[in-house]
């Protein structure tokens, strides 16, 4: 079944470990959709559960949280200047030392470089934000639905079998009350390898979005046609281990 909705969470912590959980119970699962009430809420327990996945992926030569969390949105090379500013921080990033790569950890620039037929470029979220604020600005609530962002593009994707974009597109909905709204499509989750950073990244993303369109943060909504719960080079009883471990510290929180 295709349609497997998880009770919504308040963190992204709690929204990872609870769906990693259920995917250890009953394997893999196709329409996996979370709901996260805080994108960017952390608790010092859920640093601890973060730190233990982060911990992980390094020890099995894996991208660490940090790595993954960037590549949808780079935290820190916002210095608070908008976009523009981090537009021109991340693409000198990019051009020394990103560009090289095959085709991995480029989401962010698929967002502000988008290359248009006539091999001109467009920034998808500086357009978003500017359509944003003009919505804010007239108060005319006719064209609430049509911001978005494009990740997966046909001509560099499609015919690709492996390695392509896991992450196809994001909606962004801003709410009478003040508040933004967004939802991820996944065609490809790794729970262990890449979701949590994933979570993360996106939560980020959505805050500076808001900030930046003078929205109010409000709910992430995360949409997996299909997950698993990889082992991420390690076993599947390290896996197993880690989930109980990242559990035991929640479970301080809770006491």
């Amino acid at each position: 079944m295709f349609y497997n909705p998880m009770s919504a969470a308040p963190t992204p912590v709690r929204a990872w470990l609870e769906a990693a959980e259920r995917l250890r119970r009953e394997g893999e699962l196709g329409g996996l959709m979370l709901h996260i009430e805080d994108p960017v809420a952390v608790s010092s327990e859920e640093e601890m559960a973060i730190d233990l996945v982060d911990r992980y992926l390094k020890a099995h030569d894996q991208q660490g949280i940090a790595t993954v969390a960037n590549t949808i949105f780079p935290a820190s090379l916002d210095r608070g200047d908008g976009i523009e500013g981090l537009r021109a921080r991340y693409l000198a990033v990019y051009t020394k030392r990103m560009c090289r790569q095959v085709g991995w950890g480029r989401y962010f620039e698929r967002m502000v470089h988008w290359e248009k037929r006539d091999k001109s470029h467009v920034d998808q979220i500086a357009e978003n934000i500017r359509m944003l604020r003009q919505l804010n600005a007239d108060g005319v609530w006719n064209y609430k639905q049509c911001y978005e962002i494009a990740l997966f593009d046909p001509a560099r994707d499609l015919i690709k079998p492996r390695g392509r974009q896991c992450l196809s597109f994001i909606e962004l909905k801003p709410a009478s009350d003040g508040r933004l709204h967004m939802m991820a499509v996944y065609r490809n989750h790794h729970y262990v390898a890449r979701t949590l950073g994933n979570l993360i990244g996106l939560g980020r993303l959505q805050q500076f979005i808001a900030r930046e369109a003078g929205f109010a943060l409000g709910g992430l909504t995360i949409q997996s046609t299909h997950a698993e719960l990889d082992l991420a080079g390690g076993r599947k009883r390290d896996v197993q281990a880690l989930i109980e471990a990242c559990q035991a510290a929640l479970l301080t929180q809770a006491a």
